[in-house]
């Protein structure tokens, strides 16, 4: 019997196969789609709240926002109330872009969940929001 890790991985792939290739078409990694999608449902924000909110990491981050700045994509200040912060916000052609992508990446999503049918969909969802929440969860002690 498989690892619960590498089932992760394995279903992660399954899942995202057919959204890579789009992503591809508009000449996108799955990285960059996740800040840009990110910063276009939460708005405005600093990198540590979105490198959170797209699930990567500090150092990949960085190259992705460098990525996406130089393309027009989104735009960074530094913060008003800490110059040491950097704020980071999807540009008007990032928006468009966004809208553009979007509804394919949606009809990708759905076909999935039609092959998973809905109530497995909705008990999947539920266990994969668990296991997330779960290195959010304090350690407890005995």
């Amino acid at each position: 019997m498989e690892t619960l890790p590498i089932l992760l991985q394995k279903a992660k792939e399954a899942s995202v196969a057919q959204v890579r290739n789009t992503l591809a078409g508009f000449g996108l990694t799955e990285q960059q789609w996740r800040v840009i999608r990110a910063s276009f449902e939460y708005g405005e924000m600093n990198a540590q709240e979105l490198a959170k909110r797209s699930a990567i990491l500090g150092p990949s981050l960085s190259r992705i926002l460098n990525r996406l700045e130089a393309d027009g994509i989104l735009s960074r200040r530094t913060s008003e109330g800490d110059l040491r912060e950097l704020t980071i916000k999807l540009s008007a052609n990032g928006k468009r872009l966004h809208n553009k992508v979007q509804p394919m990446l949606n009809r990708h999503y759905d076909a999935l969940a039609e092959k998973i049918g809905s109530r497995k969909t909705k008990q999947l969802t539920e266990l994969l929001e668990f296991v997330a929440s779960l290195n959010d969860a304090e350690p407890q002690h005995s």
